[in-house]
């Protein structure tokens, strides 16, 4: 018994031979590594939550244009359909000039 007493205690550090903080670091080892809420699995949903935040903000401004473009419709549904998606009426000619 002392001789294995003594060989654990060559084998740990000073500050680890005292048994309370022994047992406090491997409490928190065991928090840090092995526990459910663990540090990687916190670093893993904060990453998640900082790309859902970008997400959310990409689509509020693809809303935004959205909803700008459906007033503008709204307004100038003729303009635009004729300008943007090329649309005539029965019987005229359309000429479409590109600018290279």
């Amino acid at each position: 018994m002392a001789q294995s007493r003594f060989f654990i205690k060559r084998l740990l550090p000073k500050p680890l031979q005292n048994k309370y903080i022994f047992t406090a670091f491997v409490f928190v080892s065991w928090l840090f590594i092995f526990d459910k809420h663990n540090f990687f699995e916190q670093w893993r949903l904060n990453k998640s939550i900082h790309q859902l935040r970008n997400d959310k903000e990409n689509f509020t401004n693809k809303i935004t244009e959205a909803k700008r473009e459906s007033v503008l419709l709204k307004k100038n549904g003729e303009a635009i359909a004729r300008e943007k998606y090329f649309m005539s009426k029965k019987g005229e000619d359309v000429f479409i000039i590109s600018e290279e």
